[in-house]
């Protein structure tokens, strides 16, 4: 089946979020900022030293960031539900919280492990075997970038499972990824180019001094949604 390409995805997206702005609007502040708020009391008192009160706040920002993940898989639904023309309200954010959160939760928990494991090995190479020298230097380079590039592997591979979940909430945590790699597989240089199509935009965001990712940042998402719709042909 021929695939939709990138300028139709985000023409579809524009015509999707038209007239709909305020709602994802709100679903992407909402993600956003309120994570920052409950971190925010952590952050009193922290410096660079490692002790307790830093400790307290890296444990602090991890569960955060866990639990945001509910949030992050709201907002998808939205623009899934806008995607596919169906009723929806702000009130959708809320949806992964009532629905099997346990899953999300524990493929967010999964998710970090997976990226984690390219890093370790690296680090540790890159401290011990590192020489402040030319070929130190190199080296490190070297480890870096195949850091990067395993772990944007890692990313494209599995950026499925949330919209899988949210569509089949018959699918257990494995399920998910399984089927995320099953679709991916030949679609990954399509999806990065998709990410990489919207540099400028993200560009011209920051210059707005981040008012303009207010638009942008939607447009993004709801793009990603056609995407994940198209692979799965639920597009008529």
């Amino acid at each position: 089946m021929t695939r939709r390409t990138t300028c139709e995805l985000k023409r579809m997206a524009r015509e999707f979020l038209t007239g709909n702005y305020a709602v994802s609007m709100a679903a992407m502040l909402t993600a956003a900022l309120l994570p920052a708020a409950v971190l925010g009391p952590f952050t009193v008192g922290i410096t660079m030293e490692f002790n307790f009160t830093m400790a307290t706040y890296l444990a602090a920002a991890f569960i955060v960031e866990v639990l945001g993940q509910l949030l992050v898989a709201g907002v998808i639904r939205i623009h899934l539900l806008l995607a596919k023309k169906q009723q929806l309200s702000y009130k959708d954010l809320l949806w992964p919280f009532f629905n099997h959160p346990d899953r999300f939760l524990l493929a967010a928990l999964l998710l970090f492990g997976i990226l984690i494991l390219p890093a370790v090995p690296a680090g540790i190479c890159m401290f011990y075997l590192a020489e402040n020298t030319t070929s130190g230097s190199i080296f490190v380079a070297a480890v870096f970038i195949a850091v990067v590039i395993a772990e944007l592997y890692i990313i494209l591979t599995f950026d499925l499972i949330y919209p899988l979940y949210i569509d089949r909430p018959e699918l257990s945590v494995m399920d998910g990824f399984r089927m995320s790699y099953t679709l991916m597989r030949g679609n990954k240089k399509r999806l990065l180019r998709l990410h990489l199509s919207f540099i400028g935009w993200q560009i011209l965001g920051i210059c707005s001094i981040g008012i303009g990712m207010l638009w942008i940042v939607p447009y993004i998402r709801q793009t990603n949604a056609n995407f994940y719709l198209d692979l799965t042909e639920q597009f008529k």
